[in-house]
């Protein structure tokens, strides 16, 4: 049953108590005694109180429109000019990092290593191109890489190498392919650790190979000397890298050619040139770091 009071908003409040008090209802019938009214009077006067508070409290938010007087939404704010506020692609967020240690690895950079073992060789790129070196143990392919690194000018990687294992690491050409022309840094680590050393140009020249030992021992160079090699002494590669013809076994002419100007640049005491360059005596034998205790080794691979 709807309440008569709240549902006529035209009844005047104090007529209304009149009416009572006279002995009227609201639809003109008596009301009855004078308790009756009494008890009519005073409830008339709580429904007054009650009202009058509820209008009160409300009466602080008259200058709110009613939108605004709806339930606040849960969902934030929406910036006028979102594009400053929220990254898209073409405004990245700046707590983003850019750095590659965020991505994946990817066999590239500073400090990547591959193989295993106690023994290392750590190559800096010093070159002004990208470098792939492989490492090829003995008794396996000379064309596919047992541990392989990838560095970029200035970066670093290691190779490692059991005990007991011997190969050597070289340079890939520019299309990723090993050839048997390349430079060599050649290894060998007993059962104890001690290692045998050396850097060979024998089969040829792609790159400069200097290596040292943590004993203060060093081989090979860092020189660049390929500008200056004769015609019929150097080849290059798809990418236009050079390559010196290594001496190998003098059979050709372009291996004698290529084997006399390595010795004019280079002497005979910090890499092989010959195959019988181990024969020399002190100051021109190549094998300074034979026998060497160390298990670790720097190496810089440059342009040829």
């Amino acid at each position: 049953m709807n309440d008569p009071i709240s549902n006529d908003t035209n009844i005047n409040s104090s007529d209304l108590l009149n009416d009572l008090l006279s002995g009227k209802g609201l639809d003109g019938t008596s009301t009855g005694g004078s308790e009756d009214k009494s008890k009519l009077a005073q409830v008339f006067e709580d429904l007054l109180k009650i009202l009058e508070a509820e209008k009160g409290s409300s009466s602080g938010n008259a200058t709110l429109s009613p939108a605004s007087a709806e339930p606040a939404s849960s969902s934030p704010s929406i910036d006028s000019n979102p594009v400053s506020k929220i990254p898209t692609s073409s405004q990245p967020s700046q707590s983003v990092s850019s750095s590659p240690s965020a991505s994946a690895p990817d066999h590239s950079g500073e400090g990547v290593t591959a193989g295993s073992g106690p023994n290392s060789t750590t190559i800096k790129n010093t070159s002004s191109h990208e470098e792939k070196i492989g490492q090829f143990l003995n008794g396996g392919s000379t064309t596919q890489p047992d541990a392989e690194i990838t560095l970029k000018p200035g970066e670093t990687g290691t190779l490692k190498y059991q005990n007991g294992q011997g190969g050597f690491d070289a340079e890939a050409d520019s299309s990723g392919k090993y050839q048997s022309t390349a430079s060599r840094l050649e290894f060998y680590a007993d059962d104890k650790g001690v290692n045998n050393d050396d850097v060979s140009y024998i089969d040829g020249r792609n790159a400069s190979i200097k290596v040292s030992d943590d004993q203060g021992k060093q081989l090979g160079d860092d020189k660049s000397i390929a500008g200056n090699a004769p015609s019929d002494a150097i080849t290059h590669d798809s990418g236009g890298r050079a390559t010196v013809t290594g001496w190998y076994d003098g059979s050709t002419d372009a291996m004698k050619a290529g084997g006399a100007f390595m010795q004019s640049q280079l002497g005979t005491g910090n890499a092989y040139l010959h195959p019988d360059d181990d024969r020399n005596g002190v100051g021109s034998n190549p094998m300074t770091l034979a026998q060497d205790p160390s298990q670790k080794y720097t190496a810089e691979f440059g342009d040829a």
